[in-house]
């Protein structure tokens, strides 16, 4: 009997007392995990969604792409920027994908499986999606986003936008002449494309996305002015689009944060305008 009044004077206390608050706002968005969207090479892929709740029509799709090496690291830490797109009324998808020991191209493909099954007249129903889908990838995710925006294109079903958090644009050896990288990152990026050499590794140049930048959508990338990836690899990416004539911009952040770190109030907002306008 003493337990049940604890709890009930517990949830009087949450409730602001006596009959409760009455000045709570409804909730904008709602969540949905565990989405299972692939199952290739004996593994199962899932997706969180977040979705704007009470939306008067079809809303805009942004599917997300954690960080990590290419080897750890899950759909999970994409939560915070999922729910903030959601709440700007957008459908936000938070992917998981292969890691390393599978190498490329299974990560990009696992993303645009994902973006591909969201485009199913049955996901765009259950979602209540329109026509409009932008990816958006942070640290080892932004280079994958690029490439898999460029796999969609040649498919003849390309995305609206792509946002890079702290994009690297080249993955051959010429990246050690990019800025000062630390040695380190050209074993990550070994990792990721099954190589033991990058001087013997022809998918360095086609995982690179400078090498896809003709194909991809209008770009936003946002970088660190002195992070973990050079500023250097953000600029040769840049220049690339520009050569190709592709709509792109560049937001840099002064300081050393580096992917979902970049995100600040400014940026957050750049990134909202920036996906509002290509939907």
């Amino acid at each position: 009997m003493m337990a049940a009044t604890v709890a009930i004077a517990s949830l009087a206390v949450l409730a602001g007392c006596g009959g409760g608050r009455t000045d709570i706002p409804d909730p904008t968005s709602k969540v949905e995990r565990n989405i299972v969207y692939r199952e290739i090479d004996g593994q199962t892929l899932a997706l969180d969604a977040c979705l704007p709740v009470n939306a008067d029509e079809p809303v805009p799709a942004v599917v997300l792409v954690h960080g990590g090496a290419f080897q750890e690291g899950d759909r999970k830490t994409m939560s915070g920027i999922c729910g903030d797109l959601a709440d700007a009324g957008f459908a936000a998808f938070s992917v998981d994908y292969r890691l390393v020991p599978s190498i490329y191209p299974a990560q990009q493909d696992d993303v645009a499986a994902a973006a591909e099954w969201l485009r199913d007249a049955a996901q765009q129903d259950r979602f209540n999606l329109n026509d409009s889908m932008s990816l958006l990838g942070s640290s080892a995710g932004a280079i994958i986003v690029m490439t898999a925006a460029a796999s969609l294109a040649g498919a003849g079903t390309p995305v609206d936008a792509v946002v890079g958090l702290s994009t690297a644009g080249v993955l051959t050896e010429d990246a050690r002449e990019l800025g000062s990288p630390p040695p380190e990152l050209e074993l990550v990026v070994q990792g990721y494309l099954g190589c033991a050499k990058l001087t013997e590794c022809p998918s360095a140049v086609v995982a690179s996305p400078v090498s896809v930048a003709a194909a991809l959508p209008p770009t936003l990338l946002i970088h660190g002015s002195a992070e973990l990836i050079p500023l250097a690899q953000a600029e040769a990416l840049v220049a690339a689009m520009n050569a190709a004539g592709v709509e792109n911009e560049l937001v840099v952040v002064d300081g050393d944060n580096h992917g979902l770190s970049l995100l600040n109030s400014k940026t957050r907002a750049s990134l909202f305008d920036f996906l509002e306008a290509a939907s």
